[in-house]
């Protein structure tokens, strides 16, 4: 299976470097915001795509809530603006443009910077909102994030997905199979895929569907399905290692 992976993603690779869309195609498709609750974007990083070329922004509007506070932890790749001053104490969008690297001397680059909000809303209440930047010279499938008040939808089938002898894996499952095939070297942290199945995981904890969700980032099912597998059989490793009698029992 694991062999299975590497080539599927190496699949992924070449099928999106050789058959990506053209401009034309990119006026034909709907491009919406990507919405999240304001209990879940607080919970941890949020990935945002910076489109070469294009304005993204980060709407805190119809949460009610105002920026008082910017920190972008990597100045060279990109560069910010709000709708109003932030001191004004009325500002409720940023808007995010990636630029031609910098050298600024004395400071650090990552490929993955990332950018701190803070907001306040009108009964006093602050937020600190994360997120993590990534870049892309493909078809532009995002206009930015929406933080809206929250309405987060219970789990449901919609959210799992079935694998080998019946067994179904979620956003967790999937995200530790990363993990694991990160560390054992299938397949490097900087791979875009590994952005890909973020995005994938990040959707679903938001409510997505799973077909939502392989729509709107392009990953391939079959190395979601296969990231899966993989730490479904680390956790039956690891469970037979600690207690191999009681699995053993069970299976009699």
């Amino acid at each position: 299976m694991h062999k299975l992976f590497k080539n599927l993603v190496i699949a992924g690779i070449i099928t999106t470097s050789v058959y990506a869309p053209t401009s034309v195609l990119a006026t034909e498709v709907p491009v919406k915001y990507d919405l999240v609750s304001t209990v879940d974007a607080v919970k941890g990083a949020i990935p945002v795509t910076l489109y070469f070329g294009k304005i993204i922004s980060l709407d805190f509007a119809e949460a009610g809530e105002y920026i008082t506070f910017i920190a972008p932890s990597d100045r060279s790749q990109f560069v910010y603006n709000t709708d109003l001053p932030v001191n004004s104490g009325e500002a409720q969008s940023v808007y995010l443009l990636p630029i031609e690297k910098i050298n600024f001397k004395g400071t650090y680059q990552t490929s993955h910077p990332n950018l701190i909000v803070k907001t306040i809303n009108n009964s006093g209440q602050s937020k600190q909102y994360n997120f993590i930047i990534n870049f892309s010279s493909g078809v532009m499938t995002s206009t930015g994030i929406k933080i809206i008040p929250s309405t987060k939808k219970s789990p449901n089938d919609s959210n799992k997905i079935r694998v080998s002898a019946g067994q179904t894996i979620n956003a967790d499952d999937i995200e530790r199979g990363l993990r694991i095939a990160i560390v054992k070297q299938f397949i490097k942290a900087d791979d875009p895929t590994v952005n890909k199945v973020r995005n994938f995981v990040f959707m679903l904890r938001n409510g997505n569907s799973v077909k939502d969700a392989i729509t709107h980032t392009g990953i391939n099912p079959s190395v979601v399905e296969s990231l899966g597998e993989m730490y479904l059989e680390t956790e039956l490793t690891t469970r037979l290692k600690k207690n191999p009698i009681s699995v053993k029992s069970k299976n009699d």
